[in-house]
C-alpha cells in the first residue's frame, strides 16, 4: 500500500561530477535555500533508486533465503550476519581502505609538525637547506590535512549511508515477515517486540558501520605509533602505550557485559512497550474502568526494571568517554614520568611530537576503539533478535490463483490442522467440501467451533497437517473486525483500483452505504480513519465489504460481517450484497443469522469443535432434524483464534446442491489500471527553530534538583580547566627538560632539581584532577539524563493516561508508540552520549510535548459520592446533547429519558444511529452538554473514577491483555477463584476453559489472538459481571456469539441482575425483546420509547418495521416473548403491592 506523495526534486548526486563528490558541492542550493529560509519538505530531494527500500530490501532478502537454504542443507541454524556480510561485505571492505588512511595521515602529521619546530628550535639564519627542508615539511604536513579533511568527511558520509542502506534493508524485511506471520507465529511475538525491533534495534546498524573498522585500523594506528615514539624516546614510550594496551584489552572485556546488558534491556524494553501497545489499543475500556493509575503503577514498574539495565549500561558508556577524556593524558604523563625516572633527557620538539602522537591515538583508540566494541556488541544481539523473528513460522504460501484449465474452485479434502505443532487437539478435523463459481457455502457453529479458523486456513494462514486446501481465483477477505486506513471513503473503497462511476455507485447501493454518505458533510470524501471522522462498527465493516466488492475478485471469504449490523442492513447486505452482487462468485460466509440461509438455496456446513456436524442446505437439515440452535449446550469447546487455531474439515458437497447465481453489472475488467492508495495520515505537531533554552532547562530539571545542576556545571568546568592546565603546565617543564637537552641548565643544580619536582608534582596533581573530575562529570552526566529520560516518561505517561480519547482517535496508535519507543530509546542511549557535543534536543522536545496534552476531567474531585452510590440505579438525561469535539458535529440531540430502578432498557436504532454514544456521554469520554443524573448526582459534579467504577460495561470491541486467562478475568486480584468461574458459567465459558490444560492460568496471546472473537467477548462479559455495580452496560457485548449462547447469557443476566439497573445495545432484536422498555435512536435523536409490546403493536413505530425484516416466523415468536414478559412485569408490580 503505498500513499500519494508530491512530485519531490530529482537527487542532484545522480549527474554529480568528481570534484563535486568528492567537496559535497552537489548540496550547495540545499545550502544556499536553508541560508535564505527554513527548509521544507518540498525542498528534500528524492531517494537514489540504489537507495530506495524496495531494491535495497530485496536485496538482502535474496540474501537471507539463500542462507536459510544452505542451512536446511547443512543441518544448522542460518546466520543473519553471513547474509549481511555477504550483501555489505566487499563495499564496507573498501571503505575500511579510506579510514586506514585517513588515520595514517594523522599519524603523519605530528611528524612534519615536530620536524617543523625542531627547525626553530635550531634555527641558524644561513643554513638554507634547513629552511628548504622546512618548507617541505610544512607543505607535507598541509597535503595531510587537506587530505584527511576530504578522506574523513568522505568516510563517514559513505559509511553512514551503508549503515542507512543497512537498517532500511532489515526494517523492510521485517515489515514484510510482520505481513506473512502465521497465526500460530503471531502468539510467539508482540506488537512491542516488532515496534522496538524497528524503533531502536535496527538504530545500531547506523552505529556499528561507523566505528567497526576501527577495532583493526585502532591497533594498527597504536603500532606505528609506538614504532615511531621508539625512533623519538626509546623505550620509555612502553610505559604509556602499556596504558593504552590495558584499555584495549578491558574494553574487549566490556564488551561481553554490553551484549548482556543489551540483551536484558531490549526484552523489558519488548515488555513495556507490549504494554503500551495494548493500553493505546484498549483504552476506551482502560478508562470506562477506571484502570489508569493500575496501569500507570504496571508500566512504570516495568520502566524501573528497563531503566536499572539502562544505568548500567549507561554506566560503562560513561567509562568509555571518561576514557577518552583522560587516557591520552595518563598515557603523556607515564612515559614523560617513566623518561625521568631513567634520566633521559630531551627536546622541546620531541615532547611536542609525543604529545601530538599519542593525541593522534585519542579519538581511533580510546574513543572509536571502545565505541566499535560497544556498538559490535549490541548490534550482536539485535542481529540475533532479528533473526529470531525473521525465522518465525510465515503462512504458507499463496494457492495457485488459477489452474490450467482456468476453472475456479475452493475444494478442502480431508483437512486436519492444529493451533499449535505441540497441541494434541486438532482445531480443524477431517472436513472435506468443494465450492464452486455461483455457490454461497454459509459456515455455522457455536462460539469457538472452528469457523474462522477453516477461513484462516483456506487463507494458508494454517498449515494442514493431514489434508489438502485447493484456493483457485483471485482471493477477497473481510474480517469480522473491520479495518479502515486513513483517508477518504472513496479511497479505502477504491483501494488502488480505477474508479468507474456506474460500478462504483452500484457497489454503494448494494453495501447501504448511500444513507450513511449522505449524512456525512462531505459524502465520500470524509476522511475516515485516524484523525478523521468517526465510524460505527456497522459503518466500518460495511466500507471494508464495498473494499472487496469492488475488487471483483473470483473467491469471497467473509468473517460474521453481518452482526456488526441491524436487522434491515442485515438482510439488504445478504439480499443486495452477498446474494445478489456476488452471484457469480465462490462466496463461503461466516455467519450466525441462520435466518437467511433458511430462505435460500444456500450450502450450509455446521461445525462443532472443529469437526463438521451436518452439510447441505437447510431443508436438509430440518429434514435430519439437527438443531441448529442446541450445538453449544453440550461438549467442551476449544478456544478458537480469530484466524487459525481452529481446523475443519468436511466431505464434498453433493453437486445436486448447487445453486448459481448473477453478479454486479459491469464489474471493473481485470486488466483494469490500479493507482497508487491515497492514504491521507493526520500531521503531526513539530517544533521549528533553535533548541530554546527551556527544552534544556526542563529536560535537566525533570529529575535533578539545581544544585545538582550547578554541581555537574562546575565539575565540567574543572574537568576542563585541568585539562588545559595539564598541557599548559607540560610547556614550563619541557623549557627546563630542553634547557637541560642543550646546557643551559645543570641538572645537579639544586634549583633545577627544585623547579623540576615542583613542575613534576603540579603536573602529577593535575593529572589525577583530570582523571578524577574526568570521570565525575561522565557518569554524573549519564546519571542525570537517564533519570531524566525516566522521570519524562513518567510524567508523559500519566500525561497520556489523562488525555481524553479523542486525542487517541485523531492520532495514530504507531505516532503515539514511537514517542515512547524510539524517542524515549534516543534519550535513554545516545542523548547522554552526544549531548557533550550539544547537538539538537529533537527527541526531548517530542517528549515534553508529550507532558503538555489537554487532560480530561479530574479523576477524583473533593466533593465524593458516598460509598454506596448509586443504591438505586436511576438515571436521568435532561435535553442532553453530545459530541466528540468541540468542532464536531452532534451525535446526539436534546435526548430526555428517566431510566427507573432496576429497569432493563434496550436501545436500538440502524448503524450509525448514536446508540453507543450514549454510553460514551454517560461514561464522560467526551464533556455532554446537558445534565445526567445518577440517583440524584449529577455526574459532572464528580470526579471521572468516582463514576466510572460504578458502573460495568462489556463493548462490542473486546480489549484482553496478555498474560493468563484469571489475570484478563480480575486483573488486580480482587476475586478469589470461585467467583472466577461463577462468573464464566454465566458467561457459557467454563466448559472451554475446564477442557485447557492449565485452566484459569491457560496464557493468552497478544490481544487474546488464541481466542475466537465470540470468545473474547464472552470473556469481557464475565469480567463486566464480576465488578457487581448496581448499573450493567452491555454494548452489543455478544454480537459475534451464536444465538443460543446470547439466549442462555441473557437469562443469566436476567436472573443475575435483577435488582440492578441494565442498559443493553444490539442488533439482535432477540436480546432485547424480553426488556422492560425500549428507546429507538436514529441520527442521534430519540424517536420513539416504550414496552417492547405496545411498540409491536403499532404499525407506524420504527422498532416494528425493524422486526418485519426477521420473516413471518421470526416477528411471531418476537411478538409472543414480548407479550409474555409485559405479563410477567405487570405480575411482579401486582405482587410487590401486596
Amino acid at each position: 500500500m503505498l500513499p500519494r506523495y508530491p512530485e519531490v526534486k530529482p537527487n542532484p548526486l545522480q549527474k554529480a561530477n568528481l570534484c563535486s563528490r568528492l567537496f559535497f558541492w552537489w548540496l550547495n542550493p540545499l545550502f544556499k535555500i536553508g541560508h535564505k529560509r527554513k527548509l521544507e519538505e518540498d525542498d528534500i530531494y528524492s531517494v537514489l533508486p540504489e537507495d530506495r527500500s524496495q531494491h535495497l530490501g530485496e536485496e538482502l532478502q535474496g540474501y537471507w533465503d539463500q542462507e536459510v537454504l544452505r542451512a536446511q542443507k547443512d543441518v544448522r541454524e542460518p546466520s543473519l550476519m553471513k547474509a549481511v556480510t555477504k550483501c555489505y561485505g566487499k563495499s564496507y571492505l573498501i571503505l575500511g581502505m579510506l579510514t586506514f588512511l585517513e588515520e595514517g595521515t594523522r599519524v603523519v602529521q605530528p611528524i612534519f609538525l615536530g620536524k617543523m619546530i625542531s627547525y626553530v628550535e635550531n634555527y641558524h639564519p644561513t643554513d638554507s637547506a634547513a629552511l628548504h627542508e622546512a618548507y617541505g615539511y610544512a607543505a607535507g604536513l598541509s597535503a595531510c590535512v587537506l587530505v584527511w579533511a576530504v578522506l574523513h568527511h568522505l568516510y563517514f558520509y559513505h559509511i553512514q549511508r551503508v549503515g542507512m542502506r543497512l537498517r532500511v534493508a532489515v526494517c523492510h524485511m521485517i515489515y514484510r515477515k510482520t505481513l506473512c506471520l502465521s497465526t500460530s507465529a503471531m502468539g510467539k511475538t508482540t506488537t512491542g517486540q516488532m515496534v522496538n525491533l524497528l524503533s531502536n534495534d535496527v538504530s545500531r546498524f547506523d552505529q556499528v558501520a561507523m566505528f567497526l573498522h576501527y577495532l583493526w585500523v585502532g591497533p594498527l594506528q597504536a603500532i606505528a605509533v609506538t614504532a615511531l615514539l621508539w625512533m623519538e624516546i626509546g623505550i620509555s614510550c612502553l610505559a604509556g602505550m602499556a596504558v593504552l594496551i590495558i584499555l584495549l584489552l578491558l574494553q574487549s572485556c566490556i564488551g561481553k557485559l554490553f551484549s548482556s546488558l543489551r540483551h536484558k534491556t531490549a526484552a523489558l524494553t519488548d515488555d513495556r512497550i507490549k504494554t503500551m501497545s495494548e493500553v493505546i489499543t484498549g483504552i476506551r475500556t482502560i478508562k470506562m474502568n477506571a484502570w489508569e493509575k493500575s496501569f500507570i503503577d504496571l508500566i512504570t514498574i516495568l520502566r524501573r526494571k528497563e531503566i536499572s539495565e539502562i544505568l548500567r549500561s549507561s554506566y560503562l558508556r560513561g567509562m568509555n568517554l571518561a576514557s577518552f577524556f583522560v587516557v591520552s593524558k595518563i598515557m603523556i604523563f607515564v612515559t614523560f614520568i617513566s623518561n625521568e625516572l631513567r634520566d633521559n633527557l630531551i627536546t622541546g620538539s620531541q615532547v611536542f611530537m609525543v604529545v601530538m602522537l599519542f593525541e593522534t591515538l585519542r579519538f581511533s583508540s580510546t574513543l572509536y576503539f571502545p565505541m566499535a566494541v560497544e556498538k559490535m556488541s549490541e548490534a550482536v544481539v539485535s542481529i540475533q533478535r532479528i533473526k529470531n523473528f525473521l525465522l518465525l513460522d510465515e503462512m504458507s504460501h499463496c494457492y495457485p490463483q488459477l489452474p490450467s484449465n482456468g476453472e475456479m474452485i475452493v475444494g478442502v479434502q480431508d483437512l486436519t490442522t492444529f493451533w499449535q505443532k505441540a497441541s494434541e487437539t486438532p482445531t480443524l478435523q477431517g472436513l472435506s467440501f468443494t465450492v464452486r463459481p455461483g455457490e454461497l457455502l454459509g459456515v455455522v457453529g457455536p462460539v469457538g467451533a472452528g469457523k474462522s479458523s477453516l477461513l484462516g486456513a483456506l487463507l494458508g494462514e494454517l498449515t494442514p497437517s493431514q489434508g489438502k486446501v485447493s484456493m483457485h481465483g483471485r482471493i477477497v477477505y473481510v474480517s469480522h473486525q473491520p479495518w479502515v486506513f486513513p483517508g477518504t471513503v472513496m479511497s479505502n473503497i477504491l483501494f488502488g483500483k480505477k474508479y468507474e462511476k456506474g460500478r462504483y455507485e452500484e457497489v454503494i447501493e448494494a453495501c447501504a452505504l448511500k444513507k450513511d454518505l449522505q449524512l456525512l458533510k462531505e459524502g465520500d470524501l470524509t476522511e475516515i480513519g485516524d484523525g478523521g471522522t468517526p465510524l460505527s462498527e456497522g459503518q466500518k465493516a460495511r466500507v471494508s465489504l464495498a473494499r472487496a466488492v469492488y475488487q471483483d475478485a473470483d473467491i469471497y471469504l467473509l468473517d460474521d460481517l453481518l452482526s456488526a449490523v441491524d436487522a434491515r442492513v442485515s438482510r439488504h447486505l445478504f439480499e443486495q450484497c452477498i446474494c445478489e452482487g456476488l452471484k457469480e462468485k465462490i462466496t463461503v460466509l461466516v455467519t450466525h443469522q441462520l435466518k437467511y440461509l433458511k430462505d435460500a438455496t444456500s450450502l450450509i456446513l455446521m461445525l462443532k469443535d472443529g469437526k463438521m456436524v451436518e452439510r447441505g442446505t437447510c431443508s436438509k437439515f430440518l429434514k435430519s432434524r439437527v438443531d441448529t440452535f442446541s450445538l453449544s449446550e453440550k461438549g467442551t469447546e476449544q478456544p478458537e483464534p480469530s484466524l487459525g487455531p481452529g481446523t475443519v474439515i468436511s466431505e464434498s458437497l453433493d453437486p445436486s446442491l448447487q445453486s448459481p447465481r448473477p453478479s454486479l453489472k459491469d464489474a471493473a475488467p481485470e486488466d483494469q489500471h490500479t493507482e497508487n492508495i491515497q492514504v491521507t495520515l493526520p500531521l503531526e505537531n513539530h517544533l521549528e527553530g533553535k533548541v530554546g533554552f527551556k527544552t534544556y532547562k526542563n529536560y535537566f530539571t525533570v529529575h535533578a534538583d539545581w544544585s545538582v545542576i550547578i554541581f555537574l556545571i562546575l565539575v565540567n568546568i574543572a574537568a576542563q580547566v585541568a585539562y588545559v592546565l595539564q598541557d599548559w603546565w607540560l610547556v614550563f617543564w619541557a623549557r627546563v627538560q630542553s634547557g637541560l637537552y642543550f646546557g643551559a641548565f645543570l641538572k645537579g643544580d639544586e634549583d633545577v632539581v627544585f623547579v623540576l619536582n615542583w613542575y613534576l608534582g603540579a603536573y602529577s596533581g593535575l593529572t589525577v584532577s583530570t582523571i578524577l573530575f574526568g570521570i565525575t562529570r561522565s557518569l554524573l552526566i549519564f546519571y542525570v539524563l537517564v533519570n531524566s529520560s525516566q522521570t519524562l516518561h513518567s510524567k508523559m505517561l500519566e500525561t497520556i493516561l489523562r488525555a481524553p480519547v479523542l486525542f487517541f482517535n485523531r492520532n495514530p496508535i504507531g505516532r503515539i508508540l514511537n514517542r515512547f519507543s524510539k524517542d524515549i530509546g534516543h534519550m535513554d542511549d545516545l542523548l547522554p552520549v552526544i549531548f557533550q557535543d550539544f547537538i539538537q534536543m529533537i527527541s526531548v522536545e517530542r517528549g515534553i510535548e508529550y507532558t503538555d496534552l489537554e487532560k480530561e476531567a479530574p479523576w477524583e474531585l473533593e466533593n465524593r459520592p458516598p460509598p454506596s452510590w448509586p443504591n438505586n440505579g436511576v438515571i436521568s438525561f435532561n435535553t442532553v446533547n453530545f459530541r466528540y469535539s468541540l468542532d464536531g458535529p452532534l451525535v446526539l440531540k436534546n435526548m430526555d429519558e428517566l431510566i427507573c430502578s432496576r429497569r432493563k432498557l434496550g436501545i436500538m436504532g440502524r448503524t450509525g444511529a448514536g446508540k453507543s454514544s450514549v454510553i460514551a456521554a454517560l461514561f464522560r469520554l467526551s464533556e455532554p452538554e446537558g445534565d445526567i443524573y445518577i440517583d440524584d448526582i449529577l455526574t459532572t459534579s464528580i470526579g471521572l473514577h468516582d463514576l466510572r467504577k460504578k458502573m460495568s460495561v462489556a463493548l462490542q470491541e473486546p480489549v484482553l491483555f496478555t498474560g493468563t486467562m484469571r489475570k484478563n478475568l480480575d486483573p488486580f486480584n480482587e476475586h478469589t477463584d470461585n467467583e472466577l468461574w461463577n462468573a464464566l458459567e454465566e458467561v457459557q465459558l467454563k466448559k472451554s476453559i475446564e477442557g485447557l490444560p492449565a485452566k484459569l492460568n491457560t496464557e493468552l496471546a497478544e490481544s487474546g489472538l488464541n481466542l475466537s472473537v465470540g470468545q473474547k467477548q464472552l470473556v469481557c462479559l464475565a469480567r463486566a459481571i464480576l465488578r457487581k455495580n448496581q448499573i450493567l452496560i452491555l454494548d452489543k457485548a455478544t454480537s459475534y456469539v451464536d444465538p443460543r449462547t446470547d439466549e442462555l447469557i441473557q437469562k443469566q443476566i436476567c436472573e443475575r441482575f435483577a435488582q440492578c439497573t441494565v442498559l443493553t445495545i444490539t442488533h439482535r432484536l432477540s436480546t432485547i425483546i424480553d426488556c422492560d422498555w425500549i428507546m429507538v435512536l436514529d441520527s442521534g435523536t430519540q424517536i420513539e420509547d416504550s414496552w417492547p409490546y405496545n411498540l409491536l403493536q403499532d404499525r407506524s413505530s420504527p422498532f416494528y418495521q425493524m422486526v418485519q425484516h426477521l420473516g413471518e416466523a421470526e416477528v411471531a415468536v418476537l411478538n409472543k416473548r414480548a407479550k409474555a414478559a409485559l405479563l410477567k412485569k405487570w405480575q411482579d408490580n401486582t405482587d410487590s403491592e401486596y
